[in-house]
This record gives structure tokens, C-alpha cells and sequence, in this order.
């Protein structure tokens, strides 16, 4: 009787034991369980995603309008450049008809012979040329044939232009035009002439129109 009393009290301390710790057990569960950990650290940042495709390009503008053309250079005198300058212009017409039968064949007359407009004297400065231009009409009747030149001091000659009208050609009226650069000369009064050169039967050769102009150029 006494065995089994001291059996009881131990089977129930066992009982409230068990049931203390698991109480226990129980609220530091609870309290494992409701209360959160602490934070984690921030992970690294993600690799940058490709980009995205091109948008579609915009419509071409409307075209400009176009400039407008510049104006075309006047074209200098030959032989002449931009660093030259034209100091003066002498200039002589004439249109007087004159018949030059009296003249002898195969040499060289000087038109003011019978026009002295058709000389000119020019006062240059140094090293300036002269520009020489001759325009001149002749009615020939065949056979006929005559040359034209200018000259500077008589010793500068241009090339010539020659009419010539054969047999059996009836009368012809011609034109021609000679023009003359020299060299740079020396400063002072340089002479300037037509002339003409008759190759065949004055009595056939009638001058007509005539013009002469002389320009001084001075070379920089």
C-alpha cells in the first residue's frame, strides 16, 4: 500500500513535468516562430537587358532651292592678266571711200598716207605695252589682192590679214581684223600705223570703213 502511494506521487510529478515543458516548449516555439529574422543582405544588381531595336527613320526634308548661277567674266585682252591695268584708250574711225590706184605694187604704204587717222602716237609710261587693234573693209574686183598689218615705231610688226579675189570672180566686198600686244617698252611717244601691202592691181582695191584703237597697258 505504501509502494503504490510513493508510485502515484511520481507517475504525477512525471505528468506536471511534462506538461511544464511543454508549455515551455510551446511559448519559446511560438516566439521562435512570430518574431521575424533579421534582414538579409541587398543581393547584386542584374545584368543590363540588350536595346531594343532602331525606330524607323523619319521622311527626307523637301530639297533646298537650288543658288542662283553666277555671271560670267568678262574676257581680258590677250596676253593680258589679273594684275595688269589699262592706263588709256585712243580710238579713230573712219568711213571715207579712197581708191588706191596710185599706190606701187609689192611694198608696204602707210594708210595715213591718205587717212592720217590711221596713225597714232601714244606716250607710255615704263615697261607699259600697247594693245593695237585694226578693223578695215575693202571691195575688190578680180584679180585682186591686198595685205594688212599694224606697226610700233616701224620696226613692231603684227601678223596680217590678207583679201585676195581671183579670176574669174566678180567684185567682193571683205572685212578683216589684226590685232597687235608688243613687249613692255621704254617710257616716251611710240608710233603707231596701219599698213597695207598690194600684191596685185591697185586699180581693182577701194578702202572703205576703218578703225584704229590703241590701248596703253601697264604691267604690274
Amino acid at each position: 500500500m505504501g509502494l503504490e502511494r510513493k508510485d502515484a506521487i511520481f507517475i504525477v510529478l512525471i505528468l506536471v513535468t511534462g506538461l511544464l515543458a511543454g508549455g515551455v516548449g510551446a511559448a519559446l516555439s511560438s516566439q521562435v516562430f512570430i518574431e521575424p529574422g533579421p534582414q538579409g543582405p541587398q543581393g547584386e544588381q542584374g545584368e543590363q537587358g540588350p536595346m531594343g531595336p532602331q525606330g524607323i527613320q523619319g521622311p527626307a526634308g523637301p530639297q533646298g532651292i537650288p543658288g542662283e548661277q553666277g555671271l560670267e567674266g568678262a574676257q581680258g585682252l590677250p596676253g593680258v592678266n589679273g594684275t595688269d591695268s589699262i592706263l588709256q584708250i585712243l580710238q579713230s574711225r573712219n568711213e571715207t571711200q579712197v581708191a588706191i590706184s596710185s599706190y606701187a605694187e609689192t611694198q608696204w604704204h602707210n594708210f595715213s598716207d591718205f587717212d592720217p587717222s590711221m596713225e597714232m602716237t601714244v606716250n607710255v609710261q615704263q615697261n607699259s605695252r600697247i594693245f593695237a587693234q585694226f578693223s578695215g573693209t575693202q571691195a575688190l574686183q578680180s584679180p585682186a589682192s591686198i595685205w594688212i598689218r599694224i606697226t610700233v615705231d616701224n620696226n613692231l610688226n603684227s601678223s596680217r590679214y590678207i583679201c585676195t579675189l581671183e579670176q574669174p570672180a566678180s567684185g567682193h566686198t571683205m572685212s578683216g581684223h589684226v590685232e597687235f600686244l608688243t613687249d613692255p617698252l621704254n617710257a616716251g611717244t611710240h608710233r603707231v600705223n596701219v599698213q597695207f601691202w598690194i600684191e596685185e592691181e591697185p586699180l581693182n582695191i577701194l578702202i572703205l570703213d576703218r578703225t584704229l584703237t590703241v590701248i596703253e597697258v601697264a604691267s604690274q
